[in-house]
């Protein structure tokens, strides 16, 4: 081969190989700069806590979006089907109660916070003055009514006879002093139908949406104890997520210092951080 030959393919060579690192280059910022869209199911509307996190996680190129329900049964229908990525708005309790009732395959990564029902009342000041016969509104979902129960029964109101490990439901009820009468309604239905009805049992949530102060509002709150823990919130995936890295860093951003202080200050000590 004669020497301009040789020069010309060594000169292709430098080129392609050039050529070869420019594109790996690219690729790389490529990767550094993508974003990763992450949709979250959330319930109701006060989801203050979460801007601040949504806002620190863009500088990591996650992006979240807040997908909100007013049930408490869409949001794990719609992870379960893949609309959704994420959903943190549920004990395990009732994450459990889906994946047994529905053959659902959702698991928690991370808890949160521990939101204790209470019992309003637009009509008595106290649960002592709750008049014979009056009617008492509860969530008609199986856990939320099961906790709704459970609340009445601390506070005095009601006797409970059920097996130990399974929910309790108004057929459940073996002591009724007062005679109160349970009516079951949508959770979203349990805040507004406070002028309807005698008392009602309203998640922390719904009453903050209603304009409630769990700790200032209610006439009765649920106790915290040993017994707490199915009620505890947990950001939920789809179990063949459970170790995605991505996932693993929302959990991350939200039990911080800053969120603590953020829920403290939102919620004026009705809702408890579990970290």
């Amino acid at each position: 081969m004669g020497a301009f030959k040789r020069i010309l393919v060594f000169v292709g060579v430098i080129g392609g190989l050039v050529g070869l690192i420019g594109c790996e280059n690219n690729q790389s910022k490529t990767e550094e700069t993508q974003v990763v869209h992450v949709k979250l199911g959330v319930v109701g509307d006060s989801n203050e806590v979460w801007e601040p996190i949504v806002e620190k996680l863009q500088e990591e190129k996650i992006e979240i979006e807040l997908v909100k329900f007013s049930d408490y049964t869409q949001p794990n229908i719609a992870l379960e089907n893949g609309d959704i990525d994420l959903n943190a708005y549920q004990g395990y309790i009732l994450m459990d109660e889906f994946n047994h009732t529905q053959g659902g395959h959702l698991t928690a990564i991370g808890e949160t916070v521990l939101n204790p029902i209470g019992l309003y009342s637009d009509s008595f000041l106290s649960v002592a003055e709750i008049a014979e016969g009056s009617e008492v509104a509860i969530a008609n979902d199986p856990v939320n009514a099961a906790r709704g129960l459970l609340l009445l029964q601390s506070a005095g109101l009601i006797t409970l006879d059920y097996k130990e490990g399974t929910n309790p439901t108004v057929d459940s009820i073996s002591k009724n002093p007062k005679n109160i009468k349970i009516i079951e309604l949508e959770a979203a239905q349990t805040a507004r139908s406070l002028s309807d009805v005698g008392a009602s049992a309203i998640n922390v949530f719904m009453a903050l949406d209603a304009g409630l102060i769990p700790k200032d509002d209610a006439i009765f709150i649920e106790p915290v104890n040993e017994d707490s823990k199915p009620y505890y919130n947990i950001i939920v995936a789809r179990e063949e997520n459970k170790n995605n890295l991505i996932y693993k860093k929302i959990v991350d951003a939200y039990r911080t210092d800053e969120s603590k202080q953020l829920i403290d200050k939102l919620y004026k000590g009705s809702v408890l951080p579990l970290w």
